[in-house]
C-alpha cells in the first residue's frame, strides 16, 4: 500500500466510527424529546404523523439555510471548518471531514437548540403534533448523515437518490449556489424565487 492508501484507509476508519456516534446521538437525541413530549403533553396520532411531516420538512429548510447562511457565509468558526471539507475532497483525508461533526455532543447541541423552542411552543400551546415533529428531525438527520457519506465515500445508493447525489456534487465541483445535499426542496424554492424576482424586474424596467 502507497502512503496515501494508508492515509485513506486510517481516516476512513476513523469517518465511520464518527458517524456511527453521530447516529447513535441523533437517534438518542431524538427518541429523548419525543419521549419528553408524549410524557408531559398532550397528543394525537394525526397530529403526530402530520408533525412528522412538519419535522422532516423543518430539517430540510434547517440544513439548507445553516449550508447557505453559516457554512458559507462571510466569516466565521464554521465556515472555517467547511471549507476544509470542500479543500479536502479529492484527498486521502476526505473521510476526516465528511461528518456533520467530528463529535457526537456536537449532534446532541444540534438536537436541544432545535427542539427546545419547539417544546416551547408545545407547552404554550398544548399542542399535539411535536412529537412527531423530533421523529421527523431525527429521521431527516440520519438519512442526511448516512447518504451524505455514501456520495463522497461510495456506496450504494438507490436510483431515485443519483440525482441528489449529482445535485450535491456539482456544489463541490463548481461552487454553486446547490446548498441542500440530497433533498434539494429549498434549492429549488429559492431558484423559483430568483426567477419571479428578476421577471418582476424585468417588467418593471419595461
Amino acid at each position: 500500500m502507497t502512503p496515501d492508501d494508508v492515509i485513506r484507509s486510517e481516516t476512513k476508519a476513523h469517518g465511520l466510527r464518527i458517524k456511527r456516534n453521530n447516529l447513535v446521538a441523533a437517534a438518542s437525541s431524538g427518541a429523548v424529546l419525543a419521549g419528553v413530549s408524549l410524557r408531559f403533553f398532550p397528543h394525537s396520532i394525526p397530529g403526530i404523523l402530520g408533525g412528522f411531516v412538519i419535522g422532516f420538512i423543518y430539517a430540510n429548510g434547517f440544513e439548507y439555510c445553516l449550508h447557505r447562511f453559516i457554512l458559507h457565509g462571510p466569516r466565521g468558526f464554521f465556515r472555517q471548518e467547511h471549507i476544509v471539507h470542500h479543500a479536502t475532497l479529492n484527498s486521502p483525508e476526505v473521510a476526516r471531514y465528511v461528518n456533520f461533526s467530528s463529535n457526537p455532543w456536537g449532534v446532541v447541541a444540534l438536537f436541544l437548540a432545535n427542539g427546545a423552542p419547539f417544546l416551547l411552543l408545545q407547552w404554550y400551546f398544548r399542542s399535539v403534533w411535536t412529537a412527531g415533529v423530533f421523529v421527523g428531525f431525527a429521521i431527516y438527520y440520519i438519512a442526511f448523515e448516512e447518504i451524505h457519506w455514501r456520495m463522497h465515500m461510495g456506496g450504494w445508493l438507490p436510483k431515485w437518490l443519483r440525482p441528489a447525489a449529482r445535485h450535491h456534487l456539482l456544489h463541490h465541483a463548481h461552487d454553486s449556489d446547490r446548498f441542500s445535499d440530497f433533498l434539494p426542496m429549498f434549492d429549488w424554492l429559492a431558484s423559483s424565487l430568483r426567477l419571479q424576482g428578476r421577471v418582476h424586474e424585468d417588467e418593471a424596467g419595461r
